[in-house]
């Protein structure tokens, strides 16, 4: 558990593989990360017709950085270069207490189509199975969401079944590990 008053950074352990960074998303990066958002993102994170403010997504920011210094249950990563170290997206994993996360990723426009949400997801898997011990992973997919549920194929997730139950139909992808 990260000490509480230790910096969410400090909290939240960097992931690489040389392409990829996987680290702490900080109030720094808030102009990046609205800046970075668009139509498409909004309308799978259901903001849509209208995008987040800048408030949002401090706001945003703020929670994720409290999440990992209080151990929450939300443990939220930027996606970043690896060699630039620019901001090119970010994903999640939001524990269950059965061993169970629910995950989501999400890359900003000019960046998509390159493998770096399937390089980032696989991070987050072996992150959560060694250091959380998770052991089952959902991913839950708009069925036109083509690219998202290839990022679920890339990191070994099989789809499952549609769920009607909500707002929107959603494909259901698990990972057990």
């Amino acid at each position: 558990m990260c000490d509480l008053v230790a910096a969410a950074a400090d909290c939240c352990p960097p992931l690489t593989d040389g392409v990829v960074l996987v680290d702490a998303l900080t109030a720094a990066d808030a102009e990046a990360h609205w800046a970075g958002e668009d139509e498409e993102q909004a309308r799978r994170f259901g903001w849509y017709p209208e995008r987040s403010s800048i408030e949002q997504v401090r706001a945003f920011l703020a929670d994720t950085e409290r999440q990992w210094r209080d151990n929450g249950s939300r443990r939220t990563w930027a996606i970043r270069d690896a060699a630039t170290r620019t901001l090119l997206g970010g994903c999640e994993a939001r524990l269950e207490g059965d061993g169970t996360a629910h995950l989501s990723w999400w890359i900003f426009p000019e960046y998509r189509g390159r493998g770096f949400a399937s390089l980032s997801v696989r991070l987050m898997i072996r992150y959560a199975v060694q250091g959380l011990a998770v052991r089952r992973f959902v991913a839950c997919i708009e069925p036109d969401n083509l690219a998202s549920r290839g990022v679920a194929r890339n990191a070994g997730f099989v789809e499952l079944e549609l769920d009607v139950s909500g707002e929107r139909p959603m494909l259901r992808h698990e990972l057990a590990w």
